[in-house]
């Protein structure tokens, strides 16, 4: 088994530990500047956090962190490059994703805050605010597309040795 994984090592050439470091540091401080930089997630975060608290929000942004690993691992099946190739399958999952807004809307406008104190947490509404972290990220097609053409940037380029 082990044999097999350095033969699979000794037939890669062009590729070194210093340019794999190399590729992590420099993914590693693209992606730190990416996660700090406020938007739609950041929101989401902060709005889950007055409304209704400290573990809503961390659960919320559980969520996203899970819809962004789904993605990361569809990404890494195709999925993303579908997208990118595709303008049916990315409108669909826009349109999906802006319904999915509508009706986050709708419930927000039809059963406003009624009072700003916050009650108890139930069990179902720390499970509405994983769903919707990981919703707003996983309809949302923009995520896909920049997984699709922000990770392999970082992936250092390789070329196989023919096998004898």
């Amino acid at each position: 088994m082990l044999n097999g994984c350095f033969n699979i090592a000794a037939s890669i050439q062009g590729i070194s530990m210093t340019s794999i470091l190399l590729s992590l540091c420099a993914y590693v401080a693209a992606a730190s500047l990416l996660t700090i930089t406020p938007g739609l997630d950041t929101a989401l975060v902060i709005r889950t956090a007055t409304t209704g608290g400290t573990r809503q929000a961390a659960l919320a942004g559980l969520g996203i962190a899970t819809g962004c690993f789904v993605w990361a691992v569809l990404v890494a099946f195709g999925l993303g490059a579908l997208l990118a190739a595709s303008q049916l399958a990315y409108t669909v999952l826009r349109w999906i994703g802006a319904a999915y807004l509508l009706w986050v809307g709708y419930k927000l406008l039809c059963h406003p805050r009624r009072e700003f104190l916050t009650q108890a947490q139930s069990a179902q509404s720390q499970r509405a605010a994983f769903a919707t972290g990981a919703l707003t990220n996983l309809l949302n097609p923009k995520v896909g597309v920049f997984y699709v053409s922000f990770l392999p940037q970082f992936v250092p380029m390789y070329r196989l040795a023919p096998t004898s």
